[in-house]
This record gives C-alpha cells, structure tokens and sequence, in this order.
C-alpha cells in the first residue's frame, strides 16, 4: 500500500544581499509567464468550484490553501470485487443495487479501480458512491477508458445542492486527469452515467484534500493571473532595490 501524504511546509529566507543582473530578471520574467501559463491552460472557473484538467497545478492550488492535507490513493493494493468495498486511502467504494456487481467491477487489480456505470442499470450500477473518510474541500483522478456524453462526476462543492461534471468531456478525451476544488467540504461524490449505455471506466490515482476551516475561496483565473504578474513585479522591486 503507498499513501502519500503531502503537508505545506515553510522555509525562511535571509542573508547577504545579491546583486540583480539582466540576465536573473530575463530569467525571473520567462519563469512568471511559464508559471501563469500553466495555471490557466489548466484551470476552469465556475461559479462554485473550480475546475482543473493538469494534476500539478490542481496540486499547486490545493498546497496554496493553508492547512490543507493531500492523500492519494495510488490502488497498490488488490481488492476483490463486490457491492461495496474500502480502498486504502479509507474512501468506501458503493455500488448501487439492482444489478449485483459483475465482470469485475468495483475492484481493484494491477493498480487500477475498476469499474462501470449504466444509465438504466441493466448491465451495470446506475451510481456509484466514493464516501471519504472525513469531509474535503478537493478531489482529483487520472481516469482512464471514459466514453464521451457517458461518464459523469456529481458533489456538493460549495454546500447548496449538487453539481454535474462530464469527465470525459471536461479531460477532453477518454484518459486524463480531473480536479475539484470546492468553495466547502463535501463528504462524498457520485458516479453515474448520462445515457442509458455501459460505460466501463478505470482510475489509476486518486486524490482527495482536507482543511481545517471552510469555506476555500478558489480564485477566479483572472484574479490568478493578476496575483502572479503582481507578485513577479513586486519581487523584481525588491531585488532591483538591493543592486
């Protein structure tokens, strides 16, 4: 079983004052542009989450919200299927019933989650429920092998009724990585299917985040952006102040 667990940590900064040369601020100014980049190619504002299709930058913006605690669940670990079963990370994996599970699914087997999802429940569950060990504000996952128009996302994010994602259509594709940050702690997520067809589905690591208090205020990519252009023009000053 691999877990890993991921705290902010803070380092001090001092000592001798260094000179600014041209070529540190080209440097400086190439690294703001990268970093803003990177952010908002892989951001999606919504009115009450936000969104994330890159792993690294919903990891960025998770560690940027004081207090929170990343667990991922990595499937080392085989699990037998059945109707319902815990992984290692503690989330409790239901499939709702009629039909009973078959073919595998709702199983875990060479590090991958597998598992379907069927709109009128007659070749496979029409939900499936991811129930975490205590309330979070974040949720993440490589998914693998989703159908277009199929496979859908469904929370709570911000504490006033549920939200729907498509997953394949918000990866842009069968495979790729899903991030959720919500403006509350939710304590569950529901997978279902948006048409009335089997739609077999894998994950290969899952994350999920906690905080001490809510709500999280997730900015907007505007406000992003302004912040990292903000915060490179400040440390430039500074810097230039101390040639």
């Amino acid at each position: 079983m691999k877990l890993y667990v991921i705290r902010k940590t803070y380092q001090p900064w001092g000592g001798e004052k260094h000179s600014l040369s041209k070529a540190l601020l080209k440097s400086f100014s190439l690294a703001t542009v990268f970093t803003t980049t990177l952010v908002l190619s892989s951001v999606s504002s919504a009115e009450a989450f936000t969104t994330f299709t890159n792993r690294t930058a919903w990891q960025a913006a998770v560690d940027a919200i004081a207090g929170s605690v990343t667990t991922t669940d990595t499937f080392t670990n085989n699990i037998a299927s059945a109707q319902t079963i815990t992984l290692d990370s503690g989330i409790v994996s239901a499939n709702s019933f009629p039909p009973a599970v078959a073919y595998g699914d709702n199983s875990v087997d060479g590090g991958l989650f597998n598992n379907a999802t069927d709109g009128d429940a007659s070749g496979a569950s029409a939900t499936i429920t991811w129930t975490f060990p205590s309330p979070v504000f974040a949720f993440g996952a490589d998914f693998k092998r989703t159908a277009a128009g199929g496979l859908n996302l469904t929370g709570n994010f911000d504490g006033t009724g549920n939200q729907t994602l498509l997953v394949n259509d918000s990866i842009g594709g069968p495979d790729g990585f899903l991030g959720i940050i919500g403006n509350a702690n939710f304590s569950s997520i529901v997978f279902g299917n948006n048409t009335t067809f089997f739609d077999s589905f894998q994950i290969d690591s899952a994350s999920f985040a906690s905080v001490a208090s809510v709500p999280v205020a997730v900015p907007e990519p505007g406000m992003i952006t302004g912040l990292v252009f903000l915060g490179g023009g400040l440390v430039v000053r500074c810097l230039a102040k101390r040639r």
